[in-house]
């Protein structure tokens, strides 16, 4: 990954994304050196520092948690359209078998149609959902668009989603796969989603649960404390944001997630060496490296809401 940094502008801080508010506290601060800005690759979904996440609030009012100050809208956009995460494709198998995971559940308030993903990475959920839906995708990183477009044959649209030219009550369902979390505005983003939906139309997102067992746990060294993410949802915020920009929830539950031994383990870099290193000479130990393991975290959740009429 690559060490190189954003420009160094000055953090703003910002408004409560749900009710507007800037009375808020701060609940974790892991700041960064003063000479190290903003990485270009925090903005990878393979990466797994959890570190120098910067000051993290809740709002007073409803109790939103969110990341201020930050970076410039521009500078987050900047980040993510050059963004190359080589590592991603490491775990394709997985990430097939996670969209049809997923999938399992968008199929029980949708069988067919028109599909939006928003930020699709590489496309391997779409090219999953292309077996029952029309599909097509949003993603800011050219490598991944590309990737997406020449090497599976999607349709994607390079940029950010406010840039795409996509009609309105056009799509039968939109998704957003542990990406609600990354977006500068997700109030805005998800008012624009509401417009793309027709009547009835079903969005669905996997974002982590800022209220789960293990992040009241671990607290500020729990693994969904990172840069790249602006938003820390709660099911109770998540529910308010989303029947506030014209949906209905339908379902909220847990999500896990299938991955190979290799790849738990790199998660557990952040974490204390003796973890680790334990957990690395037994699954090298048993040779089980490229086997699979579902995990249910227990802070992750997975959202179907509904456009109200």
């Amino acid at each position: 990954m690559s060490t190189q940094t954003l420009d160094d502008q000055p953090l703003g801080s910002v408004r409560c994304n749900l009710c507007g508010s800037r009375d808020s506290r701060v609940v974790f601060e892991d700041l960064p050196p003063s000479s190290q800005g903003v990485e270009l690759a925090d903005f990878v979904a393979s990466v797994d520092r959890f570190d120098h996440y910067g000051r993290i609030v809740r709002c007073r009012g409803c109790g939103l948690v969110y990341t201020s100050p930050r970076p410039s809208s521009a500078e987050l956009a900047h980040g993510y359209t050059v963004a190359v995460d080589s590592d991603y494709a490491q775990e394709d198998a997985s990430r097939s078998i996670n969209a049809h995971l997923a999938l399992n559940t968008i199929k029980r308030f949708a069988q067919r149609g028109r599909l939006l993903d928003v930020g699709c990475a590489t496309g391997y959920f779409l090219n999953a959902a292309r077996l029952y839906f029309e599909t097509c995708g949003v993603e800011p990183s050219r490598w991944a668009a590309d990737y997406a477009r020449e090497r599976l044959r999607l349709e994607v649209h390079q940029g950010v989603l406010e840039e795409a030219s996509l009609a309105p009550a056009s799509f039968d369902v939109v998704t957003l796969n542990d990406v609600i979390e990354h977006l500068v505005d997700p109030a805005a983003a998800l008012a624009r989603l509401c417009g793309l939906l027709r009547p009835g139309g079903l969005i669905y997102l996997v974002t982590p649960n800022i209220e789960s067992v293990s992040a009241r746990v671990l607290r500020g060294y729990w693994w969904g404390l990172r840069p790249a993410h602006l938003y820390y949802f709660s099911p109770g915020t998540l529910t308010a944001m989303l029947e506030k920009n014209g949906f209905h929830v339908v379902w909220l539950k847990r999500y896990g997630r299938m991955f190979t031994y290799k790849y738990w383990l790199s998660r557990l870099k952040s974490y204390p060496r003796w973890l680790s290193a334990t957990a690395g000479a037994i699954i090298r130990g048993l040779g089980i490296e490229d086997k699979f393991l579902y995990l249910d975290t227990r802070d992750s959740m997975e959202v179907c809401a509904v456009k109200r009429d």
